[in-house]
């Protein structure tokens, strides 16, 4: 069942649900939302599915909940459908905090029950790509990488849960920062030290930069933002070469390597045969990925794979971004404010930690 019927069941789950029944994996049985419209939507791509207002309204044993409301209220949702014999799929950030997070992970465990994260980015072939380049070294060890990422919100969500602290405590970085930073800790593990400063002022940060250093000697900054134009590009500079990822392009990377001139292009399965390589067919797109999550979800419930982002991994993430709000080292520098706009900022910053 769905529990949560807003604009990222909308935009996602909806194709990716309607493709899989269709292809017979999966069933959507009910729908939940307080919200009489959004059910209304949702019901349109599943007219077989019943309609409730609350989780607690529905039989839950046995079966899959995605829970995608908004994240003030993911840990009560997957903890009830934990209790009552329920997988869960919940969507990204895993909850409000990593309290919750480990709670939920923690009931995960104890039950026995499937608990997995969306964070649907490591299934982009361009991700599984870069894992290996900086894994297995083709062009030696990486050295330095940089991420911009964001540009002007224009989600379109059914509320204003976005931006207001009461529900939703972080701004850009428990946004889009938890794919940046569940990739990172995927591809590099726990970084050694970090900088982190932002515009949040007390409120919800818009802009953010973080500079990370790990024990490798690799060094990065990643700078995301809500309302400026960003590159929305990953550098990766390694010893022989550099590489790049553009968001959001699943199955695309550019590579230059040894001063040669760069190799662009969409990535493709091989087929090995004797004596030489045949192309295969382009790796998945951004929406097959999303679908290969669902796939991955579905496979692990049933005992024929394993789970490749369980509750675990969407706690670190979270506990990253704890960390950068922790250790906060001021206001972000903001030069197209004029030096009275600077010192009221840095003053209203100061006295709202």
């Amino acid at each position: 069942m769905l529990a949560g019927c807003g604009a990222v069941s909308r935009f996602f789950y909806a194709p990716a649900l309607t493709a899989l029944e269709a292809s017979g994996l999966l069933r959507v049985e009910a729908l939940a939302d307080p919200s009489p419209a959004s059910l209304a939507v949702l019901a349109a791509s599943f007219p077989r599915a019943r309609q409730t207002a609350r989780l607690e309204d529905n039989a839950l044993s046995g079966r899959l909940v995605i829970v995608a409301s908004p994240p003030k209220f993911h840990a009560a949702a997957a903890l009830h459908a934990l209790a009552n014999g329920a997988a869960v799929l919940c969507e990204k950030p895993m909850a409000n905090s990593v309290a919750e997070a480990e709670t939920m992970a923690a009931a995960a465990r104890e039950s026995g029950a499937l608990l997995a994260v969306g964070l649907y980015k490591r299934f982009f072939p361009a991700c599984e790509a870069l894992k290996g380049l900086i894994e297995q070294q083709p062009l030696g060890p990486l050295r330095f990488f940089t991420i911009a990422e964001g540009g002007k919100f224009g989600w379109q969500a059914a509320s204003d849960s976005f931006f207001r602290k009461s529900v939703t405590p972080g701004g850009v970085l428990l946004d889009i920062g938890v794919h940046v930073l569940d990739l990172l800790l995927w591809w590099l593990g726990e970084p050694d030290s970090l900088l982190y400063r932002d515009d949040a002022m007390g409120g919800q940060e818009a802009n953010c930069h973080l500079d990370l250093r790990y024990a490798d000697g690799v060094y990065g900054e990643v700078r995301l933002s809500r309302d400026w134009p960003t590159r929305n590009e990953y550098h990766f500079f390694f010893e022989r070469g550099v590489v790049r990822y553009k968001v959001n392009e699943a199955n695309h990377l550019e590579i230059h390597a040894d001063g040669m001139p760069i190799l662009s292009g969409t990535l493709h399965g091989m087929s090995p045969e004797p004596g030489r390589l045949q192309l295969g067919a382009p790796l998945r797109t951004n929406p097959q990925s999303f679908i290969e999550q669902l796939r991955n979800v579905a496979a692990a419930v049933h005992g024929r794979a394993p789970l490749r982002v369980p509750g675990e991994e969407g706690v670190r993430s979270l506990r990253l971004i704890e960390r950068c709000y922790a250790e906060r080292a001021g206001l972000l520098d903001m030069p197209w404010l004029t030096p009275a706009e600077t010192a009221a900022a840095e003053k209203t910053a100061s006295s709202n930690p």
